[in-house]
C-alpha cells in the first residue's frame, strides 16, 4: 500500500518488485492519481486507487482500505501515507502486516514522528532500506521495532548498459537524477560546476529548459523514463543530498559503469562502499574539487566505474525480492503457529 503511484523512489522499488514476480500481489493506494499507474497496469498489477483527498481525515477511504485489506493474507505498506492508513487497515481485517522505512526524513514535522511512533506497534515487522534508515528511527524517531530487518533497495540491472565514458576534458557530462526539493542538494551542486561542464537534472522540477551557471550548462530535463539510456550518455552521476536513507540513484548509476560523486550522508556510503567519491554534504567546494579530479583523470573514472559495475550486483532486484519473499514467509508463518 502506497500514498500514491508518483515516481519516487518506494513506488520505482514497488513496481520493481511487482513486476519481478515477487508474489502474487496487488497495489492500493490511499490517494488517487500518480504518474506510474500505465507502468503498474502494463506489468499486469491490478491497482485499488484510493479517494483520500490530501487534508483530509479519510473515514469512508479507510473503510474501503479495510475492507480490502481481507482479500489478502499480508499486507505491505510503504510511506507516511501508505502506513498510516494502511497498518491499522490492515489490524482491522485481521491481516498481518510490514513496512518498509524508506528515508531519514530529516524534515519531517514532529507531529507525524508522534503518529509514525504510535502506528509501528501495529506492523508485525519493519523493513529499513539501510542501516543509516535503522539506526536513526531509534536513535531520532524514537522506534525501535522487535522485528526491525536492513533489506536493501534492489535494482533491475539488466535495464543498464555500460556509459560510453566520455572524452576527459571541460566538456564533461554530468547527471543528477531526483526531485528538485531541497534534501536533493542541486542548490550545491548548481555552486559547485566546473566551468565548461553539462549537467542534467532529470526529476520532477518547476524549472525546464536550459540555464547557464557560472560558464556551466543546466538543461532540467524533467521527470524522465529513460535513465538508463541517460547514464549511457553520462561521464559523471552526482547525488549531492542533504540527506538520503539509501540512494536508488547511486546504484543505477554504478550498474551502468558510470563514476559516483556523492554527499557522505546515511544510506550513501553504504550503497557506494569504497568505488564512490564521497563529499561532505552541503561542500560546494569539495563537490567541484571532486568534479575536477573525476574530470581529469579518465583512468580513475574507467577503474570506480567498473568497480561500480561489479559492486551494483549486491543491489540487484532479485536479490531484494527474495529477501522480501523471505520476510513474508516468516511473518505468515509466525501467524499460522
Amino acid at each position: 500500500m502506497l500514498c500514491d503511484l508518483s515516481g519516487g523512489g518506494a513506488e520505482r522499488l514497488v513496481l520493481g518488485l511487482c513486476a519481478a514476480g515477487l508474489v502474487d500481489q496487488e497495489v492500493a493506494t490511499v490517494q488517487p492519481g500518480g504518474a506510474l499507474r500505465a507502468a503498474f497496469e502494463a506489468a499486469g498489477v491490478r491497482v485499488h486507487e484510493g479517494t483520500r483527498r490530501p487534508g483530509r481525515v479519510g473515514l469512508a477511504s479507510f473503510a474501503g482500505l479495510a475492507r480490502l485489506c481481507r482479500a489478502f493474507d499480508l499486507v505491505h505498506t510503504h510511506l507516511f501515507a501508505g502506513d498510516t492508513w494502511g497498518r491499522p487497515a490492515a489490524r482491522l481485517a485481521g491481516r498481518p502486516s510490514v513496512s518498509t522505512e524508506h528515508n531519514v526524513n530529516r524534515d519531517e514535522q514532529a507531529r507525524h514522528r508522534a503518529v509514525k511512533r504510535a502506528l509501528a506497534p501495529l506492523s508485525n515487522r519493519v523493513a529499513y532500506v539501510s542501516e543509516a534508515c535503522r539506526r536513526y528511527a531509534v536513535d531520532v524517531e524514537g522506534i525501535a521495532h522487535p522485528g526491525a530487518v536492513v533489506i536493501p533497495n534492489g535494482v533491475d540491472l539488466g535495464r543498464f548498459r555500460l556509459g560510453s565514458g566520455g572524452a576527459a576534458g571541460p566538456g564533461t557530462r554530468l547527471l543528477a537524477v531526483g526531485r528538485d526539493v531541497p534534501q536533493k542538494g542541486f542548490d550545491v551542486l548548481l555552486r559547485s560546476l566546473p566551468p565548461g561542464s553539462t549537467l542534467r537534472i532529470a526529476g520532477r522540477s518547476q524549472r525546464r529548459g536550459v540555464e547557464h551557471v557560472g560558464g556551466a550548462t543546466v538543461e532540467w530535463l524533467g521527470e524522465r523514463d529513460d535513465v538508463p539510456a541517460l547514464l549511457a550518455d553520462t561521464d559523471i552521476l552526482v547525488v549531492p543530498s542533504r540527506w538520503e536513507g539509501f540512494g536508488l540513484a547511486a546504484v543505477e548509476g554504478m550498474a551502468a559503469g558510470v563514476p559516483v560523486v556523492a554527499s557522505n550522508v546515511d544510506g550513501l556510503p553504504e550503497v557506494l562502499g569504497d568505488v564512490g567519491v564521497l563529499v561532505p554534504p552541503e561542500d560546494a567546494t569539495a563537490l567541484r574539487a571532486a568534479l575536477v579530479r573525476l574530470r581529469d583523470d579518465p583512468e580513475e573514472r574507467a577503474q570506480r566505474g567498473a568497480r561500480g559495475r561489479h559492486r551494483s550486483a549486491l543491489f540487484s532486484l532479485d536479490v531484494c525480492a527474495q529477501r522480501y519473499r523471505s520476510l513474508y514467509a516468516d511473518v505468515l508463518a509466525a501467524g499460522s503457529r
